[in-house]
């Protein structure tokens, strides 16, 4: 099977990308978006609302014509009027916040989950599933932190730069002017230097998503790590990948934003300074009055102290959207096997199952094939037995019926209709698998057996259980069919969780039924309980069954039992006529297990 990773190029994710896929999910509520960028708007008039009361503050006492409080109620009006109209602006954007963010962070981990999901099989088998979990994560914080930036962060500085510059051009033409050159040859350098701090930041977090899926990954193995003995080397083996791929993507992070702070600083003290200086010029040679020297000073302050934030923002914001584009990457990765448009929904009423000349290969590269020209014909309640030795085909076989992979040839047929003709949910609520690994969600006994038929009542789920033989053992439980069975069904037993999910396959009685080892996780004892419950589906006339075992005994009772070896049919028939060939494969195999 082809193992190559799942992915995309990350660098043809352009900025514009990252903000066409926010907008997608913003545009509902882009009215009150807009609303909400009223108070940065307004916010940035603020600094120069309160320079320029303090400027009239000073020209009245300049002037000396401090006589009673009448005199100065115009700056205090302005510089009140300024707090008020500042606090009521925002705390509206709070309350219209509250009434479209949420909604638009659903949106967008809705949208990106259900993307995830239907991604094919293989996908799943070639990604860590940590690592996709941190990405879908990774979107989510994004927006949050994008959208901080715009409300909070990088847009109201750019604003009140604007504001407070046009401001000083207009009281003096000549200061407005040298820090407006000086912004122009500014934000050319750091746009240039923020890109490649850029292409840092995406790559440094796709290695924190590698080096979280490998986290995952090993929690989810916790108990092999347990068995050998393993912590400490695969602790060993996460410190190894640490030092280096993400301490080295770090570092090149840093480095590179010590350099852009150090080219930030040294612009903002050259312009700083030469201000100071001029104004200080201005005011001994008698051109700008108190008021107006403080004005300035001020407002130089403000603008000079706001190109540094919006630098510091700027540093942040293209972080940012590197982490975006690395997060994002996911919903870049195309889709396979996915069903046509206008697929209709399967219908079976009839459970027949054809293989008509099938060719199947996991590597479209590869030269090998699991399946060529493969025929098999499976009749509406036949129950049919399938062995061979491992690698023989026997989980493909399945795979390919439940279109986990698609065949490269021929045409796989339910009740004659091309199940990669149909839609695959439909092909799959028309199947029942009893798996030979069973994993279980987080979530109670009940909601576990049920999954599979969520409108049936507790009772059926009850009835299902009893015929699984596992409803007396969750009888002795304090909470009984409440009780959560923990990640992946780990507070059970290999046995216990493979009878919840022959309960599971029960309740939910699909017309075909897929046993895949599923007698394997238990005892002598329970597997004869378990298969007195499977005779249930084998006396179904309506149910067809399809079993894999390498218990033969198991298949004893089939209608017909097909031995694949290599991809391919070499023997069929029943027990009785297979056990009588002394040279068959399932004799030998028999043999063996009779030992």
């Amino acid at each position: 099977m082809n193992t190559t990773k799942v992915s995309c190029d990350k660098n043809t994710l352009s900025n514009r990308a990252v903000v066409a896929f926010f907008w997608h999910h913003i545009k509902p509520y882009k009215w009150l978006y807009a609303m909400m960028l009223v108070a940065p708007i307004i916010g940035s008039f603020y600094a120069f609302a309160c320079n320029y009361a303090i400027k009239l503050f000073l020209d009245v006492m300049e002037n000396k014509q401090l006589d009673s409080y009448y005199s100065v109620m115009g700056p205090i009006a302005l510089f009140f009027s300024a707090e008020l109209v500042l606090s009521l602006v925002w705390r509206i954007s709070d309350v219209i916040e509250w009434h479209s963010v949420p909604y638009v962070r659903r949106s967008i981990i809705v949208h990106s989950y259900d993307y995830v999901q239907h991604h094919s099989f293989l996908f799943f088998q070639n990604n860590f599933t940590g690592s996709i979990s941190s990405k879908l994560k990774g979107i989510l914080d994004g927006y949050d932190k994008l959208w901080v930036e715009i409300h909070y962060g990088l847009f109201l500085k750019i604003l009140k730069i604007i504001v407070n510059l046009i401001a000083l051009a207009i009281i003096n033409y000549y200061v407005g002017l040298f820090i407006f050159i000086w912004v122009m040859i500014y934000i050319p350098i750091m746009y240039t230097l923020s890109g490649t701090l850029n292409q840092l930041a995406q790559a440094e977090t796709e290695s924190k998503h590698t080096l979280f899926g490998q986290i995952a990954d090993k929690i989810t193995n916790i108990i092999s790590l347990f068995s050998f003995s393993a912590r400490k080397r695969e602790l060993d083996s996460l410190d190894t990948y640490m030092v280096k791929d993400f301490i080295p993507k770090q570092i090149q992070t840093y480095w590179h934003s010590f350099i852009l702070n150090t080219v930030a600083s040294f612009l903002y003290l050259a312009i700083f300074a030469f201000i100071l200086f001029y104004i200080v010029h201005l005011r001994i040679v008698g051109l700008i009055s108190m008021g107006s020297f403080a004005f300035v000073l001020g407002m130089v302050l403000v603008v000079a102290d706001e190109i540094w934030g919006a630098t510091t923002a700027l540093l942040k914001f293209a972080g940012l959207m590197g982490d975006l584009k690395s997060s994002l990457s996911l919903l870049h990765v195309p889709q396979e096997n996915l069903d046509a448009v206008s697929a209709p929904a399967l219908v079976v009423n009839n459970p027949t199952i054809e293989f008509r000349n099938v060719d199947f290969k996991y590597d479209a590269d590869s030269e090998a094939y699991i399946f060529q020209h493969f025929n098999l014909q499976i009749g509406a309640g036949e129950k049919i037995g399938i062995v061979g030795h491992s690698g023989a085909g026997k989980s493909s076989l399945i795979n390919l019926l439940l279109r986990y992979f698609q065949n490269n040839n021929g045409s796989i047929l339910i009740d004659n209709q091309d199940i990669n003709q149909v839609t695959q949910d439909s092909l799959r609520d028309s199947i029942a698998v009893i798996p030979q690994d069973t994993m279980l969600f987080h979530r109670t006994i009940l909601e576990n057996i049920k999954f599979g038929k969520p409108q049936a009542t507790d009772q059926e789920a009850f009835q299902a259980s009893k015929n699984a033989h596992i409803h007396d053992y969750i009888m002795t439980l304090p909470e009984q069919y409440n009780t959560y069975v923990g990640e992946r069904g780990i507070k059970l037993s290999g046995g216990q969780r493979q009878r919840i999910a022959i309960a599971r396959a029960m309740l939910k009685n699909a017309p075909i039924l897929i046993l895949d080892e599923a007698t394997s996780a238990l005892d002598s004892h329970t597997e004869a309980l378990i298969q007195e419950s499977l005779n249930f589906f084998i006396e179904d006339k309506n149910k067809t069954v399809i079993a894999i075992a390498h218990r033969l005994s198991t298949l004893k009772h089939m209608d017909r039992i097909v031995v694949l070896d290599k991809g391919a049919i070499i023997e069929q028939g029943t027990h009785d006529q297979l056990i009588s060939n002394e040279h068959s494969l399932y004799k030998k195999l028999w043999d063996y297990q009779e030992i």
